[in-house]
């Protein structure tokens, strides 16, 4: 008898939860202020200091939102065509190049109202980037120790995100995100020496219909 009782308990807050739950989609878009990480070992091969500066980007595309308002769990996805621009600094100059990418961010978020007006949320997930166009990058114009090296792109890479933001009038969501790279973003060409990263500081909005 507790066993029937204890699963209709369940069935019933499952249904409750089905029949509360919002699912919401619009259009999101922002800016990426992207920095290279180099390799220990890519640093010790130059010949000169390699640096990176924060250069800046955008993203858009569609995105969806589903949350169970009574306990204010949910999740997020989102399709983004993203372009990401990546400068390099030595001595003898700079070398800069403009990358292509879908984007497939998917984060658990957790949101809690303030108001009737207003609402906090905090997300946290995994995204996924897919390169579109070039994948090339060569950095012998800037540092004669790389002149044999040739750094190809990958043709998937893997990053965590963590945000946080705020959603206004039911509709309209701005919000703050690093992207920390957890794949090689870039490395040497037919092998796994020399290779480097690259995070991205987020801001974006989003419209829900």
């Amino acid at each position: 008898m507790k066993k029937t009782l204890l699963a209709l308990v369940a069935m019933l807050m499952l249904s409750l939860g089905t029949a509360n739950a919002q699912l919401e989609w619009g259009i999101m878009a922002g800016t990426n202020l992207t920095k290279v990480n180099f390799s220990n070992d890519l640093e010790d091969v130059a010949t000169s200091n390699l640096k990176s500066k924060n250069m800046s980007g955008f993203y858009v595309g569609p995105k969806v939102n589903f949350t169970v308002p009574i306990i204010g769990l949910g999740a997020d996805a989102a399709l983004l065509y993203s372009q990401k621009k990546l400068q390099v600094e030595a001595a003898d100059g700079s070398a800069s190049n403009t990358f292509r990418s879908i984007e497939i961010p998917i984060n658990v978020r957790y949101t809690f109202g303030l108001s009737s007006l207003a609402a906090v949320y905090i997300a946290t997930g995994p995204q996924f980037g897919f390169n579109v166009g070039n994948r090339k990058w060569d950095f012998s114009s800037i540092d004669a120790g790389l002149s044999s090296v040739k750094f190809k792109k990958q043709n998937m890479n893997t990053s965590w995100n963590v945000g946080a933001g705020v959603k206004l009038l039911g509709h309209l969501e701005v919000g703050l995100l690093y992207n920390i790279a957890i794949s090689k973003y870039y490395k040497k060409a037919g092998s796994d020496d020399y290779n480097f990263k690259s995070n991205s500081f987020q801001i974006q909005a989003a419209y829900l219909f």
